[in-house]
């Protein structure tokens, strides 16, 4: 029977919660550190099961999520900014307006999300976000348009930590790459899509009298909320509160995950986890970190539609050709997903994405070919968006307790909103169509990722030496080491 159906039928779960918690108790007293009784193949089953009932949902709505935040940079090529008389400061707050609600709802989302399970409180998220979109087709003040757009991101904030922090209690630290990756890459998917489905949406300016950009809000906010109605029937709940598995499959799961970092129920969010885990240094450097790379992100997701009609394309055409370079990006974000998990080897990852980004963004600038310039867009996209979740792996894959981990993917994705801002308004309108200090900015804050994930490898193989050759264990977990 489908997971899915077992959870639906209330004799099965209630039969298979005793056999949950009876299991719970051998793991607990007799079975902690012996290894399961199954085979190769019914890991590998298992896995595959795992990965069905986790990721597909998740993925799904940080797609939405994506393509329902970005799809502003294709309605202003398409009529919105003469329509809302918005020019070109205007634009350039109702874009930044989206980050402070962002950055305020992370942690608070993460605190909720522990105490009321993923799968409840992520599709009430998309629901919600779905309604404010599709009230922006129907603007016609630039100030109403902001006030949505600040809705937008108070809503949307809970879901990328959300989707991180329900992944990595599923998966040891050796697994959480690829699973990453695939949720974002699903993202990175809806990216490349949002062009071509604006250039649809867009077709369809002048039916019932509404231009081609109201139809994207309205249509996209439409199918978003349809999406979150049915989605509490697929979001996963965490692991220790799931009735499906197996019990011989349980006492392999808990005990890979208390093996891997020394827990493996859900931990809730609470003042004393935040204090504790807010006080690592080492979460803010990444903070900077992460802020950097969603800030060229954004600016790349906002900006190329405007970038591609500089080089010579009308409105329709700049919006279809800004969705190819995500696709390329698919490529590079499942090489480095498997190698980083494979080799263990995050940061490392990490830098050789930001030198893809860097020379990506140097050949954007003026003075070379329109067709150079767009190769330089393709490789900024695929820097970018291998970058973001080898960032989030690199982070989750380092802290240990999964209340710390709710905690640390709220902050470092709060910080990732402050990189909003920034991306908000790197390319200024007085600057177009070369944009040169904005490339030059980009270039800048990549350079400062290449320079602190270098630091940042410094200190945790100085930590994991000190570690081997005083005997300590990292955090109180016997074998711990920080994945570098």
């Amino acid at each position: 029977m489908d997971p899915i159906d077992v959870e639906g039928n209330v004799n099965i779960a209630g039969k298979e919660e005793v056999v949950a918690t009876h299991t719970e108790r051998i793991v607990d007293d007799e079975k902690k550190h012996q290894e399961p009784t199954l085979t190769r193949a019914e890991i590998r089953r298992f896995m595959w099961k795992v990965d069905a009932h986790v990721l597909p949902m998740l993925g799904l709505i940080y797609a939405i999520s994506i393509l329902d935040r970005i799809n502003i940079g294709s309605a202003k090529v398409l009529g919105m900014q003469e329509d809302l008389n918005l020019g070109t400061q205007r634009y350039s707050i109702v874009l930044m307006i989206y980050f402070p609600g962002y950055a305020l709802s992370d942690v608070p989302s993460n605190w909720i999300l522990t105490k009321v399970e993923p799968r409840w409180w992520l599709p009430f998220l998309t629901v919600a976000w779905g309604a404010v979109l599709t009230g922006m087709g129907f603007v016609h003040n630039w100030g109403i348009l902001a006030f949505l757009r600040l809705l937008l991101g108070t809503l949307e904030g809970g879901i990328l930590p959300g989707i991180t922090f329900t992944i990595a209690c599923w998966y040891s630290r050796h697994e959480l790459h690829k699973r990453i990756s695939f949720a974002y890459g699903i993202g990175v998917v809806a990216s490349g899509l949002a062009g071509i489905l604006s250039f649809g949406l867009g077709s369809m300016s002048g039916l019932r009298d509404m231009n081609g950009w109201r139809w994207i809000f309205s249509i996209e906010g439409g199918a978003t909320m349809a999406v979150g109605c049915i989605a509490p029937f697929f979001v996963p709940k965490f692991p220790d509160h799931t009735k499906w598995i197996k019990p011989d499959e349980r006492v392999y799961l808990y005990n890979k995950l208390e093996k891997d970092r020394g827990d493996y129920k859900t931990g809730k969010v609470g003042w004393s986890s935040f204090v504790h885990t807010a006080k690592d240094w080492t979460l803010w450097a990444q903070g900077t970190i992460y802020c950097f790379n969603v800030g060229t992100a954004n600016a790349v997701g906002f900006f190329t539609p405007t970038i591609i009609k500089g080089l010579g394309y009308s409105g329709l055409q700049a919006s279809l050709r800004s969705g190819y370079p995500f696709f390329a990006a698919l490529g590079l974000l499942g090489i480095t997903s498997y190698l980083s998990d494979k080799y263990q080897k995050r940061a490392i990852i990490c830098i050789f994405n930001s030198f893809v980004m860097i020379t990506g963004f140097s050949i954007m600038r003026e003075g070379f070919s329109n067709h150079v310039r767009y190769f330089g867009i393709f490789l900024a996209t695929m820097g970018v968006h291998s970058n973001t979740p080898a960032l989030l792996a690199f982070n989750q894959s380092n802290i240990v307790d999964s209340a710390g981990r709710a905690v640390s993917s709220g902050i470092l994705i709060a910080c990732g909103a402050i990189g909003g801002i920034i991306g908000s308004l790197i390319f200024r309108g007085q600057d177009a169509p070369s944009y040169g200090p904005g490339i030059y900015t980009t270039i800048g804050l990549t350079a400062y990722m290449v320079l602190a994930l270098s630091f940042m490898v410094y200190i945790y193989h100085s930590r994991n030496k000190k570690a081997d050759r005083d005997g300590t264990h990292i955090a109180g977990v016997p074998g711990f080491r920080y994945a570098l």
